[in-house]
Order: structure tokens, then sequence, then C-alpha cells
């Protein structure tokens, strides 16, 4: 069952993106504009997630080699990314009146276009792309900026609000990388150990 969910989680996920999406559509008059956007985002997720991994594919690859680290599993970056897409979008869905659990998700959004544009000098590209790149900035970062607009507008969130999103969003991302290390059978802290080495060494 682990190996079968391990080689078929962006197929899976897509699956749940698509059934989300649905459920929104059929709902939308019903559901809060935020919720209704953190569907939407989801979606947009599951595209992100077919163009880093398959179409063109390639970016945890370029990661992987860039900072010469060898990953267990050659689905292990797919994996992660994931377990994050799950953690940051279920919660907003099945609580829309927490507001800054849906800032979570749109403040990553506009991350992943910095995180995408930063790759391609990071890891000097050739072209001005970085898998990713198009989904990101077509898909999930309109979907970002009218929620965000729209939440401060109409005054939604407090300023102590937008610290606990950021720090939902550190949070979830360390809890995929340790469901998914844990997996491997692997400990947390030797896989810390590991990617602090490959980072550290190439910068020597």
């Amino acid at each position: 069952m682990k190996n079968f969910l391990i080689k078929n989680n962006l197929y899976l996920i897509t699956v749940l993106g698509i059934v989300i999406a649905v459920i929104t559509v059929l709902n939308w008059s019903a559901m809060p504009v935020v919720q209704r956007m953190v569907g939407l985002f989801f979606l947009a997720l599951v595209f992100h997630l077919w163009e880093e991994g398959k179409y063109p594919g390639g970016f945890t690859e370029m990661i992987t080699k860039t900072l010469n680290f060898t990953a267990r599993n050659r689905h292990f970056g797919e994996i992660v990314t994931a377990s994050y897409a799950l953690i940051i979008i279920l919660f907003p869905l099945f609580f829309p009146n927490v507001v800054w659990l849906s800032m979570a998700p749109m403040m990553l959004g506009i991350l992943e276009v910095v995180a995408h544009l930063a790759a391609i000098k990071m890891f000097k590209l050739k072209r001005f792309y970085s898998p990713g790149l198009v989904t990101s900035v077509v898909l999930m970062l309109p979907i970002s900026i009218y929620t965000i607009v729209y939440v401060v507008q109409n005054n939604l969130m407090q300023p102590i609000s937008w610290l606990y999103a950021f720090g939902f969003i550190l949070i979830s991302i360390m809890t995929a990388q340790q469901i998914v290390v844990r997996m491997s059978g692997m400990k947390y802290a030797d896989f810390l150990k590991n990617v602090r080495g490959t980072i550290f060494a190439k910068r020597k």
C-alpha cells in the first residue's frame, strides 16, 4: 500500500483536486469567497505539480543534481510537495472561517513565483524558465493576489494573523518533510544533516 501511494501520489492528488474543484463549483454560491478561492487554488496547485513533475518535469531532479543530494526514492520530491499541498490546502477548506489558514496557501502562491524565478539564477539555467514557473505565474499568482486583496479590503484579518499564516507555511513544510522522511525509514535529524551538508559543500 505504501509503495502504491508513493508511486502514484501525483495521480491521487490530481483526483482529489478534481473532486474538490467539482465540489467548489457545485457549492459556489453557498461558499465564502475565501473558501472558493482555496478550492480553485488547489486545482491550480495540481497543474503546478504536473508541470514540476511531468510536463516538462525535472524540478526535483534539477534540485537534487545541483545540491548533490540523492534521495532513496525518485518520487521523494513529489511526495514532499504532495504532502505539503494536502496539509496547507485541506485545513483551510475544512475551517473556512479561520481566514489566516486560507492566507497560507495564498502566500505560498506568491512565494512560488519568487522561488521559481530565483531558481533560474541559482541553478544557472540556460532559459528564463524553471519547471513550475508558468503555472505559478499564470494560475497561482492571480488567485493569490485576488484573495489577499479581497481579505485586506474587507478587513478580514488582524496584523498578527499574517504571522500566523506564515508560521503555518513553515510548520506545514516541516510536517510534510517529516512524513516523507519517516516513511523512507530515515530519521528527520539525519535528513536535515544531509541537506545542510550538501548545501554547504556546494558553496565551498
